[in-house]
């Protein structure tokens, strides 16, 4: 998930693949669940267990965290969601 969070990222900003009229944006619904769900069913059942669930958001909650301090500000939120910071270096699990 962390190489599709940068600068115009998933989370929205320009060129951003949640934009209006984008492959991710209002007029593909669909596509945007189906693809959200294969990231976070991480085995590939075909369900999301609690702890996949809990894992994709800490993922997203650890990006979103710039100063690595554990707690969000609205900055950080913010900054995030319009793409205008750079996603955090991937972590090998």
């Amino acid at each position: 998930m962390g190489g599709m969070m940068g600068q115009g990222g998933m989370m929205g900003g320009r060129g951003s693949m949640m934009g209006p009229g984008s492959m991710m944006g209002s007029r593909h619904p669909g596509m945007m669940m189906r693809m959200l769900f294969a990231l976070m069913d991480g085995d590939g059942d075909g369900t999301i267990s609690l702890q996949e669930f809990q894992a994709a958001h800490e993922r997203i909650f650890k990006a979103m965290d710039t100063n690595k301090d554990g707690r969000l500000t609205l900055d950080e939120i913010q900054s995030f969601m319009q793409g205008t910071r750079r996603s955090a270096p991937q972590q090998q699990q």
